[in-house]
């Protein structure tokens, strides 16, 4: 895996970690800026490069804003589509962050097992627009790439193979009571601190929170979106819970999709291509919200008199959620660090 770098400075005594300060941003591109008098041929391909394990949640943020601010609504199949994708790559990411969850105790068949299958759901996206992250695929007004009925039979079998074998990797991590010790009470953060934080996605449902923009604020045109699932202490086993139980909601979701909604006949006209030049109102502001793999992703567009964008501003879940690492690792062993900072 490839990160960008962050500087960690622990306050310890002795073992025990009394406070943890966070340093980020050395990697700072100035994306916000670069999306200023756009919309650019180069914006989607900025967007789609914001967060790079996060492709398809903020291309889709990003064509909300265009949608709403050209008054053009997406085509009807491209939001199902879209939210096929969406679900892909939180079931990849999940399924990588449930074996790198197992690495950091030690337990390698999982870390394996899942380190491998997160590339199978990869693969299937690369199935869908020929790239394994999504890239390509979300544009205003819809999506590129169809599905044909041959597709969405192979769609079908791949995620049941594939869902059957993360179950199976998972299993062995529950089924191991030293890895239920080393999570269990770990780097807890209370409900209570959660909601204070403005915690979002998988850590402040882990701590009780039901929080889900797929059911506070669902995108238009989308049927009943995955289970909600949340856990109630907030510590590493919560999380990785949470996890995983959302591994199957979306493999359930995904299969849905496929089967009542996506599954047309070869040679039917169901994709749709946005506008290669968008013609944004003037002097408006759109806000739009997309819940991706980590969490609630928020972005906000404002035209100047022309229609041009005059100030964009995006926030990743993680601009809410590293704060509540550094609680998480209060009175925690410092060994616990690599466990807290994954889950």
């Amino acid at each position: 895996g490839v990160i960008e770098c962050g500087h960690f400075r622990f306050q310890c005594l002795g073992e025990v970690v009394m406070h943890l300060e966070i340093s980020l941003g050395y990697h700072h591109r100035g994306i916000e800026a670069l999306l200023k008098d756009g919309p650019h041929p180069r914006t989607l391909a900025l967007m789609e490069a914001t967060a790079g394990d996060t492709t398809i949640a903020h291309t889709w943020a990003y064509c909300t804003i265009a949608e709403v601010l050209s008054e053009q609504e997406p085509s009807p199949r491209g939001q199902l589509i879209r939210a096929l994708a969406l679900e892909l790559e939180r079931l990849a990411n999940h399924t990588g962050d449930m074996g790198a969850l197992a690495g950091d105790v030690g337990f390698l068949p999982t870390l394996s097992y899942c380190g491998r299958l997160r590339g199978d759901w990869l693969n299937m996206s690369a199935m869908i627009c020929g790239s394994r992250f999504g890239r390509g695929l979300i544009v205003p007004g819809g999506v590129r790439y169809d599905l044909n009925h041959a597709l969405v039979l192979a769609l079908k079998e791949r995620i049941t193979l594939t869902a059957k074998d993360v179950r199976g990797a998972i299993k062995l991590m529950w089924d191991s009571p030293s890895v239920m010790a080393r999570m269990t009470a770990i780097g807890s953060v209370p409900s209570e601190t959660a909601v204070r934080l403005g915690l979002v996605g998988v850590a402040a449902r882990a701590s009780g929170l039901e929080r889900d923009v797929r059911h506070s604020h669902p995108l238009h045109g989308l049927p009943l979106p995955p289970d909600l699932c949340t856990a109630p202490k907030g510590d590493v086993y919560s999380r990785a819970r949470v996890r995983h139980e959302e591994i199957a909601a979306s493999v359930a979701f995904c299969q849905r999709l496929l089967a009542d909604f996506l599954d047309g006949e070869d040679g039917e006209e169901h994709g749709e291509i946005g506008p290669d030049a968008l013609e944004l109102m003037p002097g408006h502001i759109a806000v739009s919200l997309v819940e991706g793999w980590r969490g609630e992703i928020c972005h906000v567009g404002v035209t100047d008199e022309h229609g041009r964008l005059a100030a964009y501003a995006v926030t990743d879940p993680s601009f809410h959620n590293w704060t509540g690492l550094a609680m998480a690792l209060r009175e925690q062993q410092i060994s616990d660090f690599p466990l807290c900072n994954k889950s």
